[in-house]
């Protein structure tokens, strides 16, 4: 198996993201660089006491949070999520993610690709070195 096909979490790069709020970290885990094309599961950290302002777009946000305790509010109306508990997202709907906890939140976040930047732009470049057009 290949090291794009296993490994730790926490030796994956970590990708800019500091336009969601600051100190948040940010690793693509699953995404086209190692085989899933159309998604991309991203594993985030959220310090103590921060937030990724409120935004809406069109695709869904899958949620599962591995440690510490976030909320996210949908269209204002809150919901917890600490460790272990998962959300749905829809798309369309304005929401904000909060860390509520003391400590880190840590969670993962699935998108389609087209809704990570960084997943985005890989897949446009690979597609044109294979003579794909977008």
């Amino acid at each position: 198996m290949s090291e794009d096909n296993w490994g730790r979490i926490f030796d994956i790069d970590t990708l800019d993201a500091s336009a969601l709020a600051p100190g948040v970290t940010k690793r693509n885990v699953f995404w086209a660089k190692n085989g899933w094309d159309d998604y991309c599961a991203r594993h985030f950290i959220l310090p103590e006491g921060e937030a990724i302002p409120e935004h809406a777009h069109e695709w869904d946000h899958f949620l599962i949070s591995l440690g510490g305790h976030g909320a996210v509010e949908v269209e204002g109306e809150r919901y917890d999520l600490p460790e272990g508990n998962w959300a749905r997202v829809p798309g369309g709907k304005s929401h904000i993610f909060r860390n509520v906890g003391k400590g880190d939140f840590t969670f993962l976040c699935i998108v389609p690709t087209h809704g990570d930047p960084h997943a985005k732009k890989y897949k446009m470049r690979a597609d044109r070195a294979k003579g794909k057009k977008p």
